[in-house]
Formats: C-alpha cells, structure tokens, sequence
C-alpha cells in the first residue's frame, strides 16, 4: 500500500498538467489545485488501507470513480485503475458512464484497452516488424517456431527496464536451448543508444533494433518494460512479468 500512496502522491503533483488544465479555461486562478482538492478525499481514505491490500485500494479507488463523473474520476480511471483492474472490468466501467464516455482522454486509452484485450493471455500473437540498417526483422522470425520466446520491450533511458536486463540475462543463460530463448525489442529508443546500453550490459540475447512504436502498438503496450512469455506455438502464455515471476513463469512451462 506504500508503493500506491507514494505513486498516488506523484499523481496529485502531476494533476495540474492533467485534466485540470483541459477542464478550465487557462484564465483560471488555481486550476491545479481545483482538481488536487478533487482528489484529497480518495487521498485520505487510501491512507487507511493496510499495506498490500491492492483488492482494497481498488474497490475503494473505483467506488471514487463511480462517484466521480468529471475530471477526477477520469483521472483516476486513466491513472490508477487501468493498471489495476482487469481489462474487462476497466472497459465495463468506462461504457457505464456516461461522463467517461465522452471524455477524450479515456477514449483514447481506451483503444489500448482493447489491443490489450486482444493480446491477452491465451491469444494469439500479433506479428509487426521494424528496419534497421536496410535489414527487416519480424516478431514471427522468433515466435510461433517451436520455442518458448520471453520478449522484453525496452528502451535504453528507461530505469526499471534496464534494472530487468540482469534477471533476463540469467534466465537466458539458465534455460536458452531448443526449447527456450529471449528476445529483446528496441522501443521509443534511438539505435545508436540501444547498441550502446546492449554493451555497456553485455545483453547476449538477440533484439528487434529500432521497433519505435511498431511492438507497442501492437500489444498495447503503454509503458516499459513489458515482458511477454510466448508459446511455441506463439500463443501469449504471460503478460506484465517482472522480477521473480520472470524466472518463476519460465521454470513453470519448461519443467
């Protein structure tokens, strides 16, 4: 619960570059505030959840919605529940609203909403492809070809995708074969970056260089990293690993 008062702490900093600035006219003396006061109650009422009680903190932080057809409930539809309810939860909330269905903000989250419902667990995968240095490389060059295939999408400039890449390097050492292999996907990020973070990290698993956008429009993807475990008949068999589940998701499929 720390983790969630701490980040919900840097939202209320954020508010002013949020909805209050779409939801007033910019004349308006204090419009950070106005949508920072909005969200002070939901503020006090997560301070009383026990820690690491997420089931808690959402029922409480979507109750808040409900009650809150107008910019603070978009906010924190936007903000904190689409990283904690299920995606069909999420989606069933937004189109029982009649506020949250003509806000433009969560409409247009909405569209990643649903590519990630159609990358969910137990779909198939979504080819795309990116060029560097005149040579084509596709996602289906390594997944749906027999193997297991972790895929991380990364960026060079991105603090917990590189804190990732030592657990990925050891899973990789641990169970690379003919059953098994790491991927990594170049994302947001410059080429020449990239290369220079895969050596200065002495990343030895192959990447798609210079993806940009094309992996995470294709999986939805709205921030990094995203590590997907694939089939080897490329169906998605995890999504969001991190940290000890990336370990834990491949020993379980391998064993």
């Amino acid at each position: 619960m720390k983790k969630m008062l701490i980040l919900f702490a840097a939202l209320m900093m954020m508010a002013a570059t949020s909805y209050a600035q779409d939801a007033v006219p910019a004349t308006k003396v204090g419009a950070k505030n106005d949508l920072q006061t909005m969200l002070e109650p939901l503020m006090k009422k997560l301070e009383g959840v026990p820690e690491d009680d997420n089931a808690q903190a959402t029922k409480i932080i979507t109750e808040f919605a409900k009650e809150n057809p107008n910019e603070a409930g978009a906010y924190v539809v936007t903000n904190l529940l689409a990283y904690l309810m299920k995606t069909e939860d999420l989606l069933k909330l937004v189109d029982g609203n009649e506020y949250f269905k003509n806000d433009e903000k969560i409409q247009e989250a909405k569209k990643t909403w649903l590519i990630q419902l159609e990358t969910a667990e137990g779909k198939m995968f979504k080819d795309f492809e990116a060029e560097y240095e005149g040579k084509v490389t596709k996602l289906s060059d390594y997944v749906g070809k027999g193997k297991y295939v972790l895929v991380d999408f990364w960026a060079s400039w991105c603090g917990p995708c590189r804190a990732e890449i030592p657990n990925l390097i050891k899973v990789y050492n641990q169970y690379k074969g003919d059953k098994f292999e790491v991927l990594g996907v170049a994302t947001w990020d410059k080429p020449e970056d990239t290369k220079k973070a895969i050596e200065q990290m002495n990343i030895p698993y192959p990447q798609i260089m210079n993806a940009q956008y094309a992996g995470s429009n294709a999986y939805g993807i709205s921030g990094i990293p995203q590590i997907i475990l694939f089939g080897p008949d490329g169906k998605i068999v995890k999504r969001n690993l991190r940290g000890d589940g990336v370990e834990k998701a491949v020993a379980e499929v391998l064993k």
